[in-house]
């Protein structure tokens, strides 16, 4: 039976819950007014102890390991001839923080709608304390409304709380599910026939074995995973704890020295289809190390019957098998961490090791949709991103550099659907950083710029594990320079805090108006699960790029087209495989040189070689480069290494076209001598450079149509300077934005 009174409602048939509250603004005011029909509620979980009326009682309320104080206090109303219950925090400020944070979207649509006819929220509350009329309570839509569930934890005035937002439950961690792996073989079929598990006490010898006691440790609401004949084939959930049991009739046949006594766990099976095969996931979980757990550390399965799993195990396994169907009691990525005030817990990084089968699932995602780039290029994009989360696409008109943000973004379960994909059209009459990010209107209030929207949204806690893709369409149409300054600048405040890596506000606080603007956006930054890709044409309607945007971005080059390239029709009738992953997969593991500088020191002395040679070159023409492009180009390097995605001269090639020779333009001799240098480079070799000054037509400038067979040490670099310097040539200026 379900009882609800206003904001209230308890179902009865749920163990111990005393009450269900919809969060509205008392909520992060002072608590709430809880109605005379929930009062036998509040007093059966005291222990039948009644507050003496106008009288108050400490009360504590438990969320995870957090221990909250609060108050329960009976007012005396005689003149309305009753008794009010309220549930009180006024004063306890980080309570009332949590309650910001968790219910932030409560928060935000309650706020806007006070402000309209307040001025503030603030406001409205001062008017009420003033004695003033109170507002009309605003009543969130329920189908975006969020709960707080009250549960008797058998001490009186000691309440267990959780919280649900998006018609999600938060889970604490004292709420997670126990994750099992259980080896089955001939028992799969008895056991999926009659809903159960069931393992021997001892063995015939009368021995105990640890995998049978661990029966014992099942509980309600655990998932385990059914593992046999070489792969995972079902999950299942436990409604029913361990009892002693004799060996089902259906087990006969199996275990001829086990005993008859035994225990057995009832549990509601699922299939998993297609079944997942070890080899799919084993090497991935040996470095978990997991205490009694099922691999051994050859990446087989140990002999044994329940072995104790975890939910990063199983998460590992969900992310590589995106074409089994899970069931939904299994998708706990979405955990609440109590001792980081509410922020949730991200799903666990997907190790190196794996790190290119992932790209490799996007790869195959693309092609399925009916697309296909050049050799490397998921690759270099996925790096690219990883380095900085900045990057520019840049090429002839239809060449796929919106589709390819797009697709790349869907492959990791980004869409505009679940808004974790925008794309923001950018117009010739952008000036400043206002279109991007908002502005005030003329009564003072702050309206926010399709950014800040996004920004607002990926900052939520529930959301900072999610990555958020952010594609800046023609990027080039105004000057990037004035309406992305700020983006640019803020980009290179990012610092670590709490395992998280943050930036400086985008808006200043005291530039903005009313308290709630305050509030909202006053404190805005940049996450780090939030990714800008640019896509920009080169000609005469575009501007081009200063090296301020250069510095800070890899410009990926879409200008030699295959046209000869059609879909696979194979592919083309199969399901589109998508994968979920962390945002660790993509977010920046290092910010300063220092931080890997220990562990790949050989690494960034052979690439930082490199680019004192290049500087060299670059001086000349006053195009050289800082701390900043060479701590990127190592970092690009050392990902690559790290996940073993290509070569090292191929990283190196990819980064000498995307950071260094985006630098170059200009005219006359000093410029071509540079850019004959640099071929020398790319090359590997030493060429009559004083010979070439004077005669535009040696060997060196077939590599611009390609045409080469001669196997060079950077091919995509030595194409591109080709170009450049046959432009020189002909045009007496030079770019390498010149198409």
């Amino acid at each position: 039976m379900i009882k609800k009174v206003r904001s209230w409602s308890k179902d009865s048939s749920i163990l111990n819950l005393i009450g269900k509250k919809k969060v509205d603004w008392s909520v992060f005011e002072y608590g709430s007014h809880i109605p005379i029909e929930f009062h036998i509620d509040f007093i059966e979980a005291n222990g039948s102890e009644k507050i003496e009326v106008g009288k108050s009682k400490r009360i504590q309320l438990i969320f995870g390991t957090h221990t909250y104080d609060a108050s329960l206090s009976n007012i005396d109303q005689r003149s309305a001839n009753r008794e009010a219950l309220q549930l009180r925090y006024d004063s306890n400020k980080e309570l009332k923080a949590l309650m910001m944070s968790t219910f932030k979207s409560t928060y935000d649509y309650i706020a806007a709608a006070r402000s309209k006819s307040s001025g503030s929220p603030k406001a409205a509350s001062r008017s009420r304390s003033n004695g003033d009329s109170p507002k009309e309570q605003i009543k969130v839509p329920d189908e975006q409304a969020e709960y707080i569930e009250f549960y008797a934890t058998g001490v009186p005035y000691r309440y267990e709380i959780k919280f649900i937002t998006g018609n999600t439950t938060l889970l604490t961690q004292h709420d997670l599910p126990g994750i099992w792996w259980v080896n089955q073989g001939a028992t799969l079929s008895a056991g999926q026939a009659e809903g159960n598990l069931w393992a021997p006490l001892k063995a015939s010898n009368g021995r105990a074995m640890y995998h049978w006691d661990t029966m014992d440790e099942v509980k309600v609401g655990d998932i385990i995973l059914h593992y046999a004949n070489g792969a995972l084939r079902s999950v299942s959930q436990v409604f029913e704890a361990a009892v002693r049991a004799p060996k089902p009739a259906s087990f006969q046949s199996s275990g001829d020295g086990w005993e008859q006594e035994g225990r057995l766990v009832r549990v509601q099976y699922h299939a998993l289809e297609p079944a997942i095969p070890l080899q799919r996931f084993s090497q991935a979980l040996i470095p978990l190390d997991i205490d009694q757990g099922p691999i051994h550390t050859g990446g087989g399965v140990k002999q044994g019957y329940l072995f104790r799993f975890t939910l990063q195990a199983m998460q590992i396994i969900q992310a590589r098998s995106a074409d089994t169907a899970w069931p939904d009691f299994t998708k706990l990525s979405s955990v609440i961490d109590p001792m980081k005030g509410g922020e949730l817990v991200e799903m666990e990084p997907i190790p190196d090791s794996d790190v290119a089968s992932t790209v490799q699932i996007i790869q195959t995602y693309i092609r399925r949709k009916g697309f296909q780039f050049p050799d490397h290029l998921i690759e270099n994009f996925y790096l690219s991103l990883k380095t900085k989360p900045f990057v520019i696409l840049a090429g002839v008109s239809g060449t796929g550099k919106t589709k390819l943000v797009k697709l790349f973004a869907e492959a990791l379960g980004a869409t505009s659907t679940n808004r974790q994909f925008t794309l923001i059209p950018v117009r010739p009459d952008w000036s400043d950083p206002s279109d991007l990010l908002g502005y005030k209107d003329l009564s003072g209030a702050f309206r926010p710029g399709r950014l800040t929207e996004v920004l607002l949204e990926a900052t939520k806690p529930s959301n900072r594990h999610k990555p958020y893709f952010i594609c800046l369409d023609e990027m080039n149409l105004a000057r990037v320079e004035h309406y992305f300054s700020d983006l640019l600048s803020v980009l290179e405040t990012q610092e670590w805090h709490d395992g998280r890596i943050m930036t400086a506000s985008l808006i200043g606080k005291e530039s903005l108006t009313t308290d709630q603007d305050q509030q909202t956006f006053g404190n805005m930054y940049l996450p780090d699960n939030v990714y800008l890709v640019g896509t920009v044409n080169m000609d005469e309607t575009t501007h081009p790029f200063s090296k301020k945007v250069l510095d800070r971005a890899n410009t990926i080059e879409f200008n030699y087209i295959n046209l000869a390239q059609y879909p696979d029709e194979a592919l083309a009738d199969d399901d589109e495989l998508a994968t979920q992953v962390s945002n660790s997969f993509l977010r920046s593991d290092y910010l300063q040189l220092v931080d890997v500088y220990g562990e790949y020191r050989d690494l960034v002395h052979r690439t930082t070689d490199m680019l004192v040679k290049i500087n060299t070159i670059l001086e000349e023409i006053h195009s050289h480069v800082g701390f900043r492009i060479r701590d990127a180009i190592c970092f690009y390097l050392i990902y690559n290494e790290r996940f073993q995605l290509l070569s090292e001269d191929a990283a190196l090639d990819m980064q000498l076209l995307q950071k260094i020779l985006p630098r170059i333009q200009g005219s006359g001799g000093s410029v071509k001598r540079a850019l004959l240098q640099l071929m020398e480079v790319a090359l590997d070799k030493s060429l009559p450079i004083q010979k070439m000054m004077d005669d535009p037509t040696e060997p060196n400038f077939k590599w611009n149509a390609g045409s080469s067979s001669e196997i060079v040490r950077y091919p995509q670099s030595a194409r591109k300077i080709a170009f450049m310097l046959r432009r020189l040539e002909e045009d007496g200026f030079t770019s390498y934005w010149l198409s």
